[in-house]
């Protein structure tokens, strides 16, 4: 779906003159994987490539290199596929030249009336910064009543800090619907607005957004996924369009001449940016406002941690500044998820669904954060794959005494020679030389205290990993239960890196709300008298405190996951400021004396003496011991928090030797010694095992070692994964990649290892958080990954054939899958149906693709031909529409539909029509594509029109596939409007009314029925719909559910509203299915 041009776009548009620089290095001779080197080292890096740039820019020169335009990728023919792989990706590009030459931009066309824009040059101007030292004047509003409006991320947080505020002294309290979201409203004396101490009076306006304002995305031009080339992207301008047009309006009304703002965003980097988008709304309609410093000193943020009253007045009463530099690191990595993520993704998922059938995959997705993580799951899995079991040896040593059984531990670990370990044995258990029996001596006894540290603060990462390991919930539900609890009041703020303490913080008064619950209540009072410990270790970020209860929870006050996560929550916080538990650890040294070295073992053993944290802490380990290639012992297999008690044992002590029952070894019986007391001595014999899957836990762990992600962003990642169907969840919890995966990660490796590796997306990350320090300049950045990227992509696109060959390996191609469907009009042969996803059909003959749209299900109809001159393609169904496999398409701008969308997207729908079509939209969780896939205006429509749909916009159309329900559905929305049962037959007519310009349509009664309807005469009756009594008397309307049959594999519409309530093309530019969201870099 195109997008339109938003109210508050950021120079788009702009362009910058590059400087010459010197000739680029060829490919092979580039640094590194990671990002190029800063600017001042670059300028002798791509002279030549920026030299052709602006060179091209002059429209009259070099005419002799204006080419047509690239031939759509769903229309690559069979001489096509012929070639070799390189002149096919040549095809792919747009045929802008060879791939190891300089890029050189295309001149302008007719079809392109402006320069594409140069991309942004490091030394560019960057975006506008407020002056934020400028203060406020403290005489403002003096004797005057001032406005002050609030805005917050989410209406239920708004509400909160409505009631807290109004809580002392405020009267006029009134609550009311906004146009987008609620407003609360009240005038208060107290407590007085610091920055404006002087004014008599204070009228607050409390309201929110519901996220981000603005999506970012391309223009409309680059929104096809057939006629541009992905390359363009890199230079493409970005637009930004409003998520809900009714937030826009209900941020520049609610704003409308407002002395101050107070954002009360979450406090982190998303935060800071859904700030500044507020801001360019609001700041313009402020009073005497405007873009400019003077407002902007009249724009505060408050910081807060929880939504609790306490913490909302404290936030109110040390107000700040919105920070610009953080607000610009998200604008930057927005801006690299975009071109990134949506270049390799649409090259990759043309070329490889245009070759083969089974992919099970709408959309083949790269992300290089997305991709790393596939990494990782991959690498793991192969390591398992070539692990090849080894036998080894060691000695097993047994105790019995005192009615039990110990196996000590060999201190020489293990061995690879059996021989060399069984004469160990036999030498073990052998008479002595002086004619003693064989023995074990107890060498050494060792008994000590030993603590176990209480466990550091939850910050996010070892939330989700706790919630993985001990609950069994995966990190994206888990992040999204947290954030619910949040927001009810129940858990402080969830997204935090910090796993400290502030000095600040109320441990004694958090603890008090614990106090009175029935299932740790005793402890906490316990722990309140006695006083609570600090907390261990941990680093304070400066972002947020660590995960904690903000308040009480009955028993049954929450539910399911809620009711778990809470629980987990409390139980760490407590045991975090509870004593360490004490253990008391017996280690005994056990020797062989006739082996020397090799004839050292120990036992341990160790007794909970106090149980500290452990009281209350039920999940007693949630990180996982990483389980090494090899062997694991049984000392491993203990859990740290587990009992294990020793029989008795004296230094110096003797226990009589023997080998194991039915051995062949030397030495004397059993039960010799008074006490009972024996030792046997052995050799066990085990296999070296492979690593397991990754586990969650694990994978969260290894992506923020390697700088993947942010602890808000890591469950996204590691959900993409699972639902692009790279890799697939296995008992435990464990993660295994699909074919799927496999091949994309390992072809990855063979054209570029930098693409699946996490370094590039580290260094990435890392100089984001520089831009969010002011250390690094957004231009700079955004300008220096892209360059980085382009290279990379131009590369894969020409060593793309390396992929392919994997693919070929793992996947039918097109021609082996399918069964026969419609005719070809170009050929009269049969296209093959490829249920997909994505559904298309297939000529095998010309290898010529046709991308259909989702959502519903197509069927074989009556052998009808396209209406349409010269095109001679049998029609299908889809759903109740007829449908042209090559008009859908090819459409032409005479059928209308290709503008319309982009008109019509600078008109936002309110949120009631919004939520209906998300609804209607949705079924068991598929996107649906309801409308009607080909423009009112091609032929075969046109034909079976019988009225506009004005409510909606399209027209209605005879439901083809009625039989003898006679009925009219809306090309536009899931309309259905029924004649009765006593119809036989409807034709449409050519005769049109004057008044409404509709066609009028002949209806045919059964026999004898149209006499029962006043007004007919006869047994026919001719009218137009929207005007005809008779007619208008004769129909039912319904919305919706006649409408959702047929089921099939969801598609969506480009951006978020799933093109215009259901068309699943995009705005007729490409394929709609797939929306720039899933395709961003993630």
């Amino acid at each position: 779906m195109p997008t339109s041009t938003p109210m508050h776009e950021k120079g788009s548009g702009e362009e910058t003159k590059k400087k010459k620089k010197g000739p680029p290095k060829p490919m092979h001779q580039q640094a590194p994987p990671g990002l190029p080197p800063p600017p001042q080292q670059q300028q002798q890096g791509s002279a030549k490539t920026n030299a052709h740039k602006n060179a091209n820019k002059n429209p009259n020169k070099n005419k002799s290199n204006k080419k047509m335009p690239p031939k759509p990728m769903h229309e690559i023919t069979k001489s096509t596929r012929s070639m070799d792989i390189d002149t096919a990706t040549k095809s792919a590009r747009g045929k802008k030249g060879k791939l190891d030459q300089e890029k050189t931009p295309p001149h302008p066309s007719s079809h392109d009336p402006k320069p594409k824009p140069a991309a942004r040059h490091p030394s560019a101007a960057p975006t506008n910064m407020f002056d934020v030292n400028l203060p406020s004047d403290p005489n403002y509003g003096s004797g005057q009543t001032i406005n002050i409006v609030h805005v917050a991320e989410k209406p239920s947080i708004a509400s909160s800090i409505a009631k807290a505020l109004s809580s002392r002294g405020a009267h006029n309290y009134s609550d009311h619907k906004g146009i987008g979201t609620p407003v609360h409203e009240f005038t208060a004396v107290n407590p007085v607005f610091k920055f404006a101490p002087r004014a008599a009076k204070t009228c607050h306006k409390v309201t929110s957004v519901t996220g981000h304002v603005y999506n970012v995305d391309f223009g409309a031009k680059y929104q096809s996924w057939d006629s541009v080339d992905p390359q363009e992207l890199y230079t493409a301008p970005i637009v930004r369009k409003p998520s809900k047009g009714s937030i826009v309006r209900h941020l520049e009304t609610v704003g409308k001449g407002a002395d101050f703002v107070v954002l009360w965003m979450d406090c982190d980097r998303e935060g800071e940016n859904i700030n500044f988008e507020v801001l360019g709304i609001v700041m313009p309609v402020m009073k005497n406002g405007g873009k400019n410093d003077r407002t902007f000193a009249r724009v505060y943020r408050a910081h807060f941690s929880a939504i609790s009253e306490g913490d909302i007045l404290k936030a109110y009463g040390a107000l700040g500044k919105p920070d610009q530099h953080q607000s610009q690191a998200v604008d930057a990595r927005q801006e690299l998820d975009l071109k990134i993520g949506v270049s390799f993704s649409r090259f990759q998922t043309r070329f490889f669904q245009g070759r083969y059938g089974d992919l099970d995959s709408s959309v083949i997705s790269y992300g290089p954060c997305q991709t790393p993580t596939l990494g990782f799951v991959v690498q793991r899995h192969i390591d398992i794959e070539m692990f090849k079991p080894e036998p080894y040896w060691g000695l097993d040593l047994g105790i019995i005494k005192g009615g039990r059984i110990t196996r000590a531990t060999w201190e020489y670990g293990r061995s690879f020679n059996q021989t060399k370990v069984e004469n160990l044995a036999r030498e073990g258990v052998a008479v002595l030389e002086d004619g003693s029996p064989p023995c074990v001596v107890v060498s050494k006894v060792v008994t000590r205290e030993k603590k176990q540290g209480r466990p550091t603060p939850l910050n996010t990462v070892a939330f989700l990993k706790a919630c993985s390991k001990g609950l069994g919930i995966g990190p994206h539900a888990a992040l999204s239960t947290a954030e619910r609890l949040y927001l009810s009041g129940y858990l402080s703020y969830p997204r935090t890196e910090s796993s400290a303490y502030p000095s600040s913080f109320d441990i004694k008064g958090t603890l008090k709300q614990q106090a009175d619950d029935p299932r740790w209540g005793t402890y906490v009072r316990d722990l309140l008298k006695a006083g609570p410990n600090g907390a261990k270790g941990g680093y304070d970020a400066g972002d947020h405190p660590p995960i904690t209860p903000c308040r009480g929870a009955g028993v049954h006050e929450l539910g399911g996951d809620m009711s778990r996560v809470y629980e987990l929550v409390v139980r760490h916080f407590i045991a975090t400021v509870s004593p360490d538990a004490v253990w008391m650890s017996t280690k005994v040294g056990l020797e062989i004396p006739p082996l020397g070295e090799k004839g050292l073992f120990s036992v341990m053993g160790k007794q909970l003496v106090s149980p500290g944290f452990l009281a209350v802490l039920l999940h007693k380990q949630y990180g996982e011991k990483e389980r090494v290639e090899g062997m694991r012992d049984e000392e491993d297999e203990l859990d740290d928090a587990e009992e294990r008690q020793l029989p008795d044992f004296k230094e110096g002590e003797r226990l009589p030797l023997h080998p194991p029952e039915g051995s062949k070894g030397k030495g004397g019986g059993v039960g010799v010694v008074a006490t009972g007391a024996r030792a046997t001595l052995g050799v066990k014999e085990r296999m070296t095992v492979p690593p397991t899957h990754l586990t969650e836990s694990e994978l969260i762990g290894m992506m923020e070692k390697n700088g993947i992600g942010t602890d808000a962003s890591i469950p996204t990642h590691i959900e993409n994964i699972l639902k692009r169907n790279y890799a697939q969840l296995i008992t435990g919890r464990k993660l295994m990649p699909t074919k799927l995966g496999l091949v994309l990660a390992n072809g990855y490796h063979l054209i570029d290892s930098a693409l699946v590796l996490p370094k590039v997306r580290a260094d990435i990350e890392g100089q984001c958080d520089e831009i969010s320090k002011g250390v690094l300049r957004k231009e700079d950045v955004v300008q220096r990954s892209l360059e980085l990227f382009e290279g990379k992509f131009i590369n894969f696109m020409k060593n793309i054939g390396k992929m392919d060959v994997l693919f070929g390996s793992s996947f039918s191609k097109l021609e082996d899958v399918g069964k026969a469907f419609t005719r070809c009009g170009l050929t009269r042969r049969y296209l093959q149906y490829i249920e997909g996803p994505p559904t298309r059909l297939y000529n095998r003959f010309t290898e010529t693709v046709y991308p259909m749209p989702g959502g519903g299900v197509l069927k074989q109809w009556s052998g009808k031909v396209c209406a349409v001159e010269g095109c001679g393609f049998e029609l299908c169904l889809y759903r109740t529409f007829p449908l042209c496999p090559h008009c859908y398409n090819n459409p032409r701008k005479e059928w209308g539909g290709l503008g319309l969308e982009e008109e019509e997207e600078e008109v936002e729908s309110d949120d009631e029509v919004d939520e209906k079509k998300k609804k209607q939209a949705s079924i068991a969780g598929r996107r649906l594509v309801l409308n009607c896939p080909l423009p009112d205006g091609h032929p075969n429509i046109e034909e079976i029109t019988v009225c506009p749909d004005l409510e909606n916009g399209g027209v209605f159309v005879v439901d083809v596939t009625s039989n003898n329900k006679w009925s009219f559905v809306s090309t536009k929305a899931p309309t259905t409007l029924h004649l009765g049962k006593n119809v036989k037959k409807v034709r449409v007519l050519e005769k049109r009314d004057e008044a409404t310009l509709c066609r009028f349509i002949e209806v045919e009664f059964k026999d004898g029925e149209g006499a029962k309807v006043e007004g007919v005469e006869g047994d026919r009756h001719t009218g137009c719909l929207l005007s005809d009594p008779v007619l208008q008397g004769m129909i039912r309307k319904s919305f919706g559910s006649e409408r959702l049959k047929g089921g099939g594999r969801g598609g969506r519409g480009r951006g978020g509203r799933g093109g215009r309530g259901g068309r699943g093309r995009g705005g007729r530019g490409g394929r709609g299915k797939r929306s720039e969201k899933d395709l961003k870099m993630r």
